[in-house]
């Protein structure tokens, strides 16, 4: 598909990329679900939240320095309508190392910032992070497939927020060297944490579900288009 950017749409490129939905009991977090939308369950009674880790290089919006951003999602129904996306995300947190990146965020996004990375470790050759903030460590996370294979990918999301009674969505798409695998290993730790909403992950025995990776050093590129009322 090709995108013009322009008012609407920004392009940001990325040289890491490291995303997992983690199977979770919906009791433990419906309540942070606008009544408007409708969580996707996997069985009865479990649903899925994401996990997204990306490094941004120099030079994003034109000045922006190198940053790491995290941000942390429930799965929601998605609006047919606009097409079919691989996932529907109703995005609960966003964190960065970068503050005018996080002003960004809030501003053309309306995305819910949490605050600053104070602490962020990507290790490319593992593909694994460790990000923490100054409440102490939010999450470990890494690859747990035993072998990978990149290949020229294009992912369709959509991702809603809220403000209030305001609730967007927005277009997002994502070209990159992509390896998508469901393998069900050990993919981490989900600490009890305000960027995660102090979940008690542990209590719902959160299970990888997919996870998505981009090939690290290797340069993709996401397509954001600016929110409309949904």
């Amino acid at each position: 598909m090709k995108h013009t950017p322009g008012e609407n749409l920004l392009v940001w490129e990325f040289d890491f990329a490291l995303t997992t939905f983690f199977e979770v009991e919906t009791d433990l977090f419906q309540q942070h679900i606008p009544s408007r939308l409708s969580l996707m369950e996997v069985s009865p009674g479990v649903g899925l939240v994401n996990i997204t880790a990306f490094n941004f290089p120099e030079g994003a919006l034109g000045e922006l320095p190198e940053f790491q951003e995290l941000i942390f999602s429930a799965i929601v129904s998605p609006d047919l309508s606009r097409g079919v996306p691989k996932f529907a995300m109703y995005v609960l947190s966003l964190g960065s190392t970068c503050q005018e990146h996080l002003d960004h965020s809030a501003d053309y996004y309306q995305l819910p910032i949490h605050g600053l990375l104070t602490d962020t470790k990507i290790d490319s050759e593992a593909i694994a992070i460790d990000y923490s903030d100054s409440d102490g460590q939010i999450l470990a996370m890494n690859n747990c497939s035993p072998t990978t294979n990149f290949r020229d990918e294009e992912r369709y999301f959509q991702a809603f927020t809220s403000d209030g009674d305001n609730l967007t969505i927005a277009d997002c798409y994502i070209e990159a060297q992509l390896f998508e695998h469901q393998l069900t290993e050990d993919a981490g730790k989900l600490n009890v944490h305000p960027f995660l909403k102090n979940i008690d992950f542990d209590l719902g025995d959160p299970l990888p579900y997919l996870q998505m990776i981009g090939q690290p050093g290797k340069t993709g590129k996401q397509f954001y288009y600016r929110p409309t009322s949904f």
